[in-house]
């Protein structure tokens, strides 16, 4: 125990990673005294907070109820996003293998700073969730300071800064942010009645800290067949699927991307390209200049590695457009991995390549590559932390040559914000099922 603990402390290398391993206990005990800060106006002291860690927030919550009661107030909240919004991260999680061994298995979440021009970059730890990451869903986002992901017990959200956790019901497929209303939201889409030939879908949604329970919503005029993962751009979750022509004729089916607009909870559908819409991981959408595109790998060639570029230019009138990319073979040798994974775009613009899972055959170097659409110029930046310390792959689980996933949320923002929900797993629970792998 005492030597996984090192292990950990020397991996973070940082006193707030290694405080996140810690139990709760260890500052639980609240100081009645009153401190100097107490008699600090309130404007100073929000200016102070917001400029403060959020890890280190969250401790500060435990140094007395009125500490607690401040760092929890909503204008304190929306004020430390603003300020965390100037200097946005992108979010990398990755899994260890232990598939037989369910209470072994761990997803790590580390953050890199977003929009820097280092050919390395240095990883903050977050937090670490007792799941594997699902082989079938390459989905991993960033909604307004929670993350939302596919593990092998489904869709799983989370807060990296408050290390609260939502453990969504087997049946949910996508979660959205309405930046309006400012709430977040889980759809789940299932068969009205999974007897039946017909494929008549019952919509269901949850308000992730309205306090209330799944509810049904209104149905589309005519069935449809939801077959990939979403993404969420401006308050509307796109993903693909097969619209039938009608409610009685349920053998012709067309191509569409369906929209589900979080705020009014209606659904839409948008007519798309049959390229666009593919089945499971070989579907890919993405934001791409505040627009929804997708991805088409074709196979590689002797020198390059050529996709297709799909924008839907005017939701209105259902246009697309597509352009075809070409990857040089050459900057991709550096990875044993085979397959690319594409998971979204940063603040340039550039497209996010990542290997889809960690080598643990041998020790080394993990990169990432932004590729820009215009010039065709790639970019490579190795991420420290990933897949370069063979002590850590020893001690976690990564070895035997198994496939660890890899998953990226870019645009990551930290958020101090909480959501009274009774779905989520608390963190004291949480730390629980952590102190097995301690």
């Amino acid at each position: 125990m005492k030597r996984r603990r090192e292990e950990k402390d020397k991996f973070h290398n940082s006193r707030e990673a290694s405080g996140s391993f810690r139990k709760r206990t260890e500052y639980e005990e609240k100081d009645t005294t009153p401190s100097k800060l107490d008699s600090v106006h309130d404007d100073l002291k929000m200016a102070i907070m917001t400029r403060l860690p959020a890890k280190s927030l969250m401790k500060f919550r435990y140094v007395s109820k009125m500490w607690c009661s401040f760092i929890g107030r909503q204008e304190l909240v929306d004020s430390f996003f603003v300020v965390s919004s100037a200097q946005p991260r992108f979010i990398v999680s990755f899994s260890n293998n232990a598939f037989g061994k369910p209470e072994e298995k761990l997803t790590f979440l580390l953050s890199y700073p977003e929009g820097s021009s280092s050919s390395s970059l240095v990883p903050r730890f977050e937090m670490a969730l007792p799941v594997g990451l699902r082989a079938s869903q390459e989905y991993c986002a960033s909604l307004h300071g929670f993350l939302s992901v596919y593990t092998d017990h489904g869709l799983m959200v989370c807060n990296p800064s408050t290390e609260q956790v939502f453990n969504l019901s087997k049946n949910t497929q996508f979660v959205g942010y309405d930046p309006i209303g400012g709430q977040h939201k889980a759809l789940s889409v299932h068969l009205r009645d999974p007897s039946s030939a017909r494929p008549h879908l019952l919509h269901k949604v949850l308000t992730l800290g309205g306090g209330g329970g799944w509810r049904d919503i209104e149905g589309t005029p005519v069935p449809y067949i939801p077959v990939s993962v979403g993404v969420c751009i401006n308050g509307v979750i796109y993903n693909g699927g097969y619209k039938y022509n009608s409610t009685t004729d349920f053998k012709n089916k067309n191509p569409v991307v369906m929209c589900f607009d979080v705020r009014s909870e209606k659904v839409s559908f948008i007519q798309a390209p049959s390229a666009v819409v593919l089945c499971g991981k070989n579907a890919i959408f993405i934001e791409y200049n505040g627009k929804l595109a997708s991805i088409l790998v074709h196979p590689p060639l002797a020198r390059s590695i050529p996709f297709d570029l799909w924008i839907l230019e005017d939701a209105q009138k259902h246009e697309w457009s597509k352009q075809t990319c070409v990857f040089p073979s050459s900057a991709w040798e550096s990875v044993s991995c085979r397959r690319m994974s594409f998971q979204g775009t940063n603040k340039a613009g550039e497209i996010i390549i990542v290997p889809s899972v960690v080598n643990t055959i041998k020790v080394q170097p993990f990169y990432i590559f932004y590729y820009n659409v215009t010039t065709n110029y790639v970019r490579r930046v190795r991420l420290l932390g990933i897949g370069d310390n063979e002590e850590f792959q020893r001690s976690y689980g990564f070895v035997g040559g198994y496939e660890c996933f890899v998953r990226v949320a870019p645009h990551h923002v930290d958020s101090i914000a909480f959501l009274n929900n009774p779905l989520y797993i608390k963190r004291g629970a949480l730390e629980l099922m952590l102190s097995h792998h301690v």
